[in-house]
């Protein structure tokens, strides 16, 4: 049982936490979003599906309760996130990065206006996301306390965003080049939406996960 609960937690590991990486290698057209999108993210979030269903079914409780927290965490993680970014977009101080998710899966320029099915996949894409580094951290860390995740959004996924494309082409790293201080909107912005996100995914795990430390330990520590 711990060696096929081992190799399910990677397949789940890979197929969650990829969809996370996509548009970066898009951005660095190593491949088109596109095909990321419909090849390696939609497939990959119904592999991690299947793992959550077979891990319920049969009797792999830590694998099923770390999956179904990084769900679940996920998809409450980006409506906190939403609130903040929401209203950076309606200031100026972000681009609406769902429009430009759903530009990219489309195949149309990045910041033009969206089709309404172009801004779903852009939505979809957006919630795969938070369920990625969700998974993550749940199949990783297991039960912490709140502010792990808090620091795990704010050190990790803040950083990644400032330093990596697409945003930090288009701004520089943390929006030097676009308005030479670490004091700009666009920082200070996605800063606190990803603090919020940490929160509400702190939350999440402090209440619901069982398990504490990485998946892989002996089974039934906790």
């Amino acid at each position: 049982m711990i060696a096929r609960e081992a190799w399910l937690t990677v397949l789940a590991l890979v197929a969650g936490g990829t969809p996370s990486l996509l548009v970066v290698a898009a951005s660095m057209k190593l491949a088109p979003m596109p095909l990321l999108f419909w090849a390696v993210a939609v497939p990959g979030m119904l592999v991690l599906l299947g793992i959550l269903v077979y891990a319920r079914w049969s009797g792999l409780d830590r694998l099923y309760n770390r999956l179904w927290v990084g769900v679940v965490g996920g998809v409450v993680l980006t409506m906190a996130l939403d609130v903040v970014r929401v209203a950076g977009v309606h200031l100026g101080y972000l681009p609406d990065s769902v429009t430009m998710f759903g530009n990219m899966i489309a195949g149309a320029a990045p910041m033009s206006d969206p089709s309404p099915l172009s801004y779903f996949l852009g939505a979809a894409y957006h919630f795969f996301n938070g369920i990625s580094f969700a998974v993550i951290y749940s199949v990783l860390f297991g039960r912490t306390r709140w502010w792990g995740p808090v620091l795990f959004s704010v050190v990790f996924v803040e950083s990644a965003m400032m330093l990596l494309p697409p945003m930090a082409l288009k701004f520089g790293p943390f929006g030097l080049d676009a308005f030479g201080t670490l004091w700009n909107g666009y920082f200070l912005d996605t800063l606190l939406a990803h603090a919020a996100m940490g929160v509400a995914l702190g939350a999440v795990i402090q209440t619901s996960a069982r398990y504490r430390g990485i998946l892989l330990r002996p089974l039934g520590c906790r």
